[in-house]
Formats: C-alpha cells, structure tokens, sequence
C-alpha cells in the first residue's frame, strides 16, 4: 500500500488556513498576515526595514506577501479597513 505525504508549501508562498489568523492569507511557517506586510509597506518601510521589524521573516517572504498583495489588492484592503473600524 502506497503511503501519501503532505506536501508542504514552498518557503515564502503565501496561504489561507480557516484556523490561522481568522484566514487571513499568511506567510508559510508564520503568523505574519499579509496584511500586516502591507500595513508596513504602507507606512513607507522598504524590505530591509520590514525584515528588522520582523526578523524571522527571510526577504522572499516580503516579496511574496507584496506580491500577494498586488494580485488581491482589493481583498487585502477590505480586510485592513475592516480591522480598522
């Protein structure tokens, strides 16, 4: 009988888990929201200083929930407005 294995996702992709976060889109490995990546970006902080306010964060992470971000703009902003009402 052949044993299946989970697959993991690559390092720096991003993923939705109904019990992560409320399931917010995250980081692999971490409970850093995408959000949370745009919140920082927003305030003007490039990668190196997103990667020192979150160090366990690698910059192919970053990149990843920025480009995340970029194909779900409008899912992203919804989800930072309606944390800020």
């Amino acid at each position: 009988m052949a044993t299946q294995t989970r697959r993991r996702p690559p390092r720096g992709s991003i993923v939705r888990t109904a019990t992560l976060c409320g399931g917010s889109p995250t980081i692999t490995g971490t409970r850093v929201r995408v959000s949370d990546i745009v919140r920082y970006r927003r305030l003007g902080h490039d990668a190196a200083r997103i990667r020192r306010a979150i160090p366990h964060l690698s910059e192919d992470q970053i990149v990843a929930a920025l480009a995340y971000d970029a194909k779900h703009r409008r899912e992203i902003d919804d989800e930072i407005e309606q944390e800020e009402a």
